[in-house]
């Protein structure tokens, strides 16, 4: 298994290919057996340095969320109990998550920056983002952090501060007669420079000027910036110079790269804050991005930069740090791509899975469409089912409120018949009586008319 198969995101959930921010892989062996048995945590000192936190930080997280104890013997770092890496890395996480990451930008970038507050508040200032936040103080953990808080970055600044003091009356003083060459060189650099007759001999024409002076690498290369960076920072002739800085950074640096663009940096703000007093600082972000662009200023060197490790590592003579706080400033494009920008290559990735995901949309969309159809066509068929049904039940009452008018009628008139009272009899003899006359008149008159015919 390679190394890189080995290493995690900080923290783990994190499934991004390129975060630049990664620990190793949890390694542990197990010891003893029965009730002795315990977990050893091989590579505790690699994974608590990769998150930048003291040593028994991670493993006591982890044994208090367990319920369990721990113990360091013989370069062993023990945990009681037999536990798997899968549920170890899970508690880790909860541990990255709480002590580690910033609570506003979720960046590991706290370390030196954690502190107890006056009511035992455990605090954190980014490097990042650069808010002042509180992490979990009520979890029981934070009593340990309490009683062996973790190293603050006053401590570094003291020692900052002391160097700038020795700066001042120390070896690194500058005599009149260095200030005096420093000047020369950075006034006369820039005439020797002569863009019509290319990158070739413009090397040969700084070397030879440079070699001149018996400068040390952070004096050099700021002097190289004078020359190097025209006045009109953002033209043509910027652009065509490019290459000689990368030269002088890759070739004429004594393998001290870092260095030496950290003083060409130092150059580029005195130019823009001191001399031009902020007036092309507009132009800050595009030409950090050209000497990017041509792998002169890495991500490495620039989140560096930014945090102010480089600073501390290199402390030029000529550091200032209102113009350096300006830089960064007028940088903020150019620090926010470098953080939250595509890498190369992942910008077509990108534009790739949002067409694939916009595609997977409208395919859902269709079949949601489709299925909708078929759930009215269904809805549709339902309502005309249910209507015959309907119509069906209303015929078969109607029959049956027909049928049962008619038993009603037929009940009714057989009531009648029962209630009709019995005719009288004399009333019966007087009615026969006038039929029987009806019928001798009538006979009467058939017989006349048969005498006249």
């Amino acid at each position: 298994m390679t190394s890189t198969e080995q290493r995690l995101n900080i923290p783990s959930t994190v499934k991004d290919p390129h975060y630049r921010y990664t620990m190793p892989k949890i390694q542990i062996t197990t010891q003893g057996s029965g009730n002795g048995i315990k977990t050893n945590w091989v590579n505790l000192p690699d994974v608590s340095n990769a998150l930048k936190v003291p040593l028994e930080y991670p493993i006591k997280f982890i044994a208090r969320e367990l319920g369990s104890n721990t113990e360091t013997k013989n370069n062993s770092y023990l945990i009681n109990g037999s536990h798997k890496v899968e549920t170890m890395q899970e508690v880790l996480d909860k541990f990255i998550r709480k002590y580690v990451l910033c609570p506003k930008c979720h960046i590991p970038e706290i370390h030196g920056k954690i502190r107890i507050g006056k009511k035992n508040e455990i605090k954190c200032t980014c490097r990042s983002c650069g808010a002042t936040s509180k992490l979990d103080s009520e979890h029981n953990f934070a009593a340990y952090i309490r009683s062996y808080p973790p190293p603050y970055e006053k401590d570094i600044e003291i020692e900052k501060a002391g160097k700038k003091i020795e700066k001042k009356g120390g070896e690194k003083k500058l005599d009149k007669k260095m200030k005096t060459s420093i000047k020369e060189c950075c006034l006369n650099l820039p005439k020797i420079i002569k863009d019509e007759d290319g990158v070739e001999k413009n090397i040969e024409y700084i070397k030879e000027f440079l070699g001149k002076y018996n400068f040390n690498i952070d004096i050099k290369f700021y002097c190289f910036s004078f020359g190097i960076f025209p006045n009109e920072i953002y033209t043509k002739s910027f652009l065509d110079r490019i290459p000689l800085i990368k030269h002088f950074i890759e070739k004429e640096s004594d393998n001290r790269q870092e260095e030496a663009l950290y003083n060409v940096l130092i150059g580029l703000q005195d130019l823009i804050f001191s001399r031009q007093k902020g007036e092309n600082q507009k132009y800050v972000s595009s030409v950090l991005y050209y000497l990017y662009d041509n792998d002169i200023i890495t991500e490495d060197f620039w989140l560096k930069y930014i945090g102010g490790s480089i600073q501390e590592k290199y402390n030029s003579i000529f550091n200032m740090e209102e113009a350096e706080k300006k830089l960064k400033e007028a940088a903020k494009d150019f620090t926010d791509w470098i953080e939250n920008g595509p890498y190369e290559g992942e910008e077509n990735e990108t534009k790739k899975e949002e067409k694939e995901t916009e595609g997977k949309k409208e395919e859902k969309v269709d079949e949601k469409e489709e299925n909708k159809a078929e759930d009215d066509e269904d809805d549709e068929k339902g309502k005309k089912k249910g209507k015959k049904k309907k119509g069906k039940k209303k015929k078969e009452k109607e029959k049956e409120k027909e049928k049962a008018d008619k038993d009603k009628k037929k009940d009714s008139e057989e009531l009648k018949k029962e209630e009709k009272p019995e005719e009288k009899p004399e009333e019966k003899k007087e009615e026969e009586k006038k039929e029987e006359e009806k019928k001798q008149e009538k006979k009467e008159e058939e017989e006349i008319d048969i005498d006249n015919i």
